[in-house]
């Protein structure tokens, strides 16, 4: 059976958020950061792990409790993203490493589950991308076997290098599902997504 890591990326400087941290603002009666997570705790993961920063303790005292879910702190976080998927993959335990906004609470449990039945299929890839008119998304699946190269990767914004380097080995997902890519960065963009929904 393949386990799969969920690597909740929580520790953001959200320095695009006018007026305070993105994923500690409502939506709903929830915050933007519980709604992102209770999805990912309903999905089929075993396991989950929160990496925070910036304002951690806040975001922490949110977390509902789950066996599966433990928490990690980045002490690099204002390094950038990639410093938060080393942390928590330094610390993941599973065949798989799925990297998870914690600003995209539009996903579904089911959106997650689709992408995991999808890597397990396996058809000689090992990395998962989803594409929603020939835009990337998220999350983004890699074998363990990145391991290593994702601990040494340099560029501090994410791994995208790291998918090109491998388009060999990379399944693209193709959805008609906007959620995939809709995450919030903005108060912009938190208005027009709670006008929208």
């Amino acid at each position: 059976m393949t386990n799969f890591s969920a690597i909740v990326l929580a520790a953001g400087l959200s320095s695009r958020m006018e007026g305070g941290h993105k994923l500690l603002m409502p939506m709903e009666g929830k915050t933007i950061f519980e709604r992102s997570l209770k999805s990912i705790t309903k999905a089929d993961f075993s396991e989950i792990i929160v990496v925070l920063g910036k304002e951690a303790e806040k975001i922490e005292s949110l977390i509902s409790k789950d066996d599966r879910l433990r928490t990690v702190m980045n002490p690099t976080f204002e390094q950038g993203m990639t410093s938060s998927i080393q942390t928590g993959i330094a610390e993941a335990t599973g065949d798989v490493y799925v990297i998870c906004l914690a600003d995209m609470p539009f996903l579904t449990a089911a959106d997650y589950n689709r992408l995991l039945n999808r890597f397990r299929e396996e058809h000689g890839k090992n990395i998962l991308v989803p594409l929603y008119n020939g835009q990337k998304g998220n999350p983004v699946f890699f074998a363990s076997d990145y391991r290593k190269e994702i601990l040494e990767h340099t560029d501090p914004n994410g791994c995208s290098q790291l998918v090109k380097r491998n388009t060999e080995k990379v399944d693209f997902f193709e959805t008609n599902n906007l959620r995939f890519t809709l995450d919030i960065d903005t108060q912009t963009d938190l208005d027009k997504f709670t006008n929208a929904e």
